[in-house]
């Protein structure tokens, strides 16, 4: 393996230098990516109902939490001595 060496801070470092990572590789070409197999609109729907029902579950448990919060913590609300019967 072939180092350089780099001056930092008055000390030699020797830094290995990089290589090929793969050998004999090309990127793809359009000829090799995939085609879609499913119509682009089901896939949609399928997706926007999923997202649908996490945003629905997400609200709900978020109104649950809210309501036993104020149920169970006290915020300091105006004092019993000070409110009209």
């Amino acid at each position: 393996m072939v180092a350089r060496a780099l001056l930092s801070s008055s000390r030699l470092m020797v830094v290995p230098r990089r290589g090929k990572a793969v050998a004999n590789w090309t990127r793809p070409s359009i000829e090799e990516m995939g085609v879609p197999t499913e119509p682009w609109k089901q896939v949609y729907d399928k997706n926007q109902s999923k997202y649908m029902i996490h945003l629905i579950a997400g609200v709900g448990f978020t109104g649950v939490t809210i309501f036993a919060l104020t149920q169970q913590v006290f915020f300091n609300a105006t004092p019993k001595h000070l409110l009209k019967n």
